[in-house]
């Protein structure tokens, strides 16, 4: 039986350390520039010297994999790192609050995310950190990650930060010991959106009208955020913070958070919408023919099709924010 063929399950990792993203934890990192994302659809964008570096440093081959551990993995690939263009900028933050930190899947994510502040600074922010040590073994994509959400962040930024995502303060690289040697990773430094997480409210406990508001608001947000050019592809209640429980109220507003997922089209030689129209598409014409998926428990569930295309119709026929519906939407029942 060939190596390859046989059932492999992950090594003991006897120096492997504790998770060190914790309350009170303090580190030095320095800002810098995240390259392009390279994986999946993105394979074709690394181009030049970059391309050339992945090719050679990265992407180990399975008998490799085999015969080492993630700890020695990581130094392997952290003695070659990530090549990012330094921004001459330092600074030393300190862990707040832990939002999502820990090793393993279990805990639903692979990223590590907290609160924390930065040089003697009083505003709190929201540091991801993309470290491969405690992703899935051997797992290429913490860096892709870093250089995707990166990337949709910068796309964003300008119009949309501080709004409907949180303002974006730049990509980090700190420098972590490990076997009494230092190791880069990276992460993404984003305003702290306060709010209730989406995903922690019952729709069952709301009326349709209220489920009907929040539900046209992440439409909104899907929309806007296609406009300029990043289609998020995830836009579900874990990914939407509320500014408040009452999803009537006027004032009420969504921050959309995670883009690890997501398109952004100037990378695939597409340009955002915003570039050459005025107004982005209706929420009528763009979900006529399909409710969006990630938030299908805010749908009313008695609704058939004409209830679907009734509201949409009702909601947004008239708005002078999006395209025109074309006439031909008026007639359909």
């Amino acid at each position: 039986m060939s190596p390859s063929s046989r059932r492999w399950s992950p090594p003991p990792e006897p120096e492997k350390p504790q998770v060190p993203y914790e309350k009170g934890h303090r580190f030095t990192a320095c800002r810098v520039v995240a390259p392009p994302p390279f994986l999946g659809r993105y394979a074709e964008v690394p181009t030049g010297l970059f391309a050339d570096f992945l090719s050679d440093a990265r992407f180990p081959s399975e008998d490799f994999l085999r015969t080492t551990t993630l700890v020695d993995y990581c130094l392997s690939a952290s003695s070659r790192p990530l090549p990012c263009e330094s921004l001459k900028e330092t600074a030393t933050f300190e862990v707040l609050d832990e939002l999502a930190v820990g090793d393993g899947l279990g805990r639903g994510g692979d990223s590590q995310v907290f609160t924390c502040i930065r040089h003697s600074d009083k505003e709190e922010l929201v540091a991801k950190v993309y470290d491969p040590l405690y992703y899935p073994f051997a797992d290429d994509e913490a860096e892709h990650d870093f250089a995707l959400e990166s990337a949709a962040y910068v796309q964003l930024d300008e119009k949309l930060g501080g709004s409907l995502i949180p303002k974006f303060y730049g990509s980090w690289a700190p420098d972590l010991p490990l076997k009494h040697q230092n190791r880069s990773v990276f992460f993404t430094l984003l305003e702290n959106i306060r709010g209730t997480p989406l995903s922690v409210l019952d729709p069952d406990l709301y009326t349709q009208k209220d489920r009907l508001n929040v539900l046209a608001l992440s439409m909104e947000a899907d929309l806007k955020l296609r406009f300029e050019g990043v289609v998020h592809n995830d836009i579900a209640p874990r990914n939407i913070i509320c500014s408040g429980k009452d999803l009537l109220a006027e004032n009420l507003r969504l921050g959309i958070i995670d883009f690890n997922v997501a398109i952004v089209s100037p990378l695939l030689g597409v340009d955002a919408p915003c570039e050459s129209e005025s107004l982005p598409e209706s929420p009528v014409e763009w979900f006529w023919g399909s409710r969006p998926v990630g938030m299908r428990e805010w749908v009313p569930v008695e609704w058939k099709g004409h209830g679907w295309h009734r509201w949409l119709k009702e909601r947004w026929g008239g708005s002078l924010k999006y395209k025109p519906v074309p006439k031909h939407f008026y007639e359909k029942e």
